[in-house]
């Protein structure tokens, strides 16, 4: 049924899906060469939830997001537990101050939609998908496996990132967020999605301020 439904918001986008690898979730390795930026990433929306007569927990989410500097070289290396398995999981590198908390649900229907979320992490600025050096639209994100967890890790150069964005990346004062839950749970209608994609793909679960270390 998961593959199904990823296959689903991939046509519903007009975009090709790629299901990428995942595994157990090791230490992050830091590089003691150049600079780290690491995120200690915070569950979003985690706990139960009751809609309708369907009662359900979603997963509490953690883990790190690292970003090394090296010269040119830019390496994201993420790794997060705790999320819901074999489910389809977007993060991208946000663009705004600081991370939501559980009082940004605007609306009082028990979730902090990726909308409610913007004030705060602000609009995507690079996502975080199998191409990091590429800025064409993808749904190539991380899948969990079955025990919830994944790893990713992509280079790209920085130059490279900042000629795309046409502005400085500034690692110290951006975010890291992670999206996505279990299809089949179900959803308020007053949760908000972007364009052309549903609210489970999208609804964040874990959000992480970058410091430089």
């Amino acid at each position: 049924m998961h593959k199904r439904l990823l296959l689903a918001v991939a046509s519903a986008a007009g975009l090709f899906l790629t299901v990428t690898g995942a595994g157990a979730v090791p230490a992050p390795a830091h590089n003691q060469s150049g600079h780290d930026y690491v995120a200690d990433l915070q569950p979003l929306n985690a706990g139960d939830h009751t809609v309708g007569s369907d009662t359900y927990t979603i997963p509490t989410a953690s883990g790190s997001a690292v970003i090394n500097l090296k010269g040119n070289d830019l390496t994201v290396t993420i790794n997060v537990e705790g999320v819901t398995p074999l489910t389809l999981h977007p993060q991208h590198i946000h663009a705004g101050t600081m991370c939501p908390v559980a009082s940004d649900d605007v609306n009082h229907d028990g979730f902090v939609d990726v909308i409610e979320g913007l004030p705060k992490y602000g609009p995507i600025l690079i996502p975080l998908d199998s191409n990091l050096g590429s800025f064409a639209p993808s749904l190539d994100f991380p899948v969990s496996d079955a025990s919830g967890s994944y790893t990713y890790s992509q280079k790209a150069s920085k130059s490279h990132l900042q000629k795309e964005l046409k502005e400085a990346l500034k690692l110290g004062n951006r975010h890291v967020v992670i999206h996505g839950i279990d299809p089949a749970y179900p959803l308020p209608a007053s949760v908000q999605s972007l364009p052309g994609l549903p609210a489970w793909a999208t609804l964040p679960v874990a959000c992480g301020d970058l410091v430089r270390q």
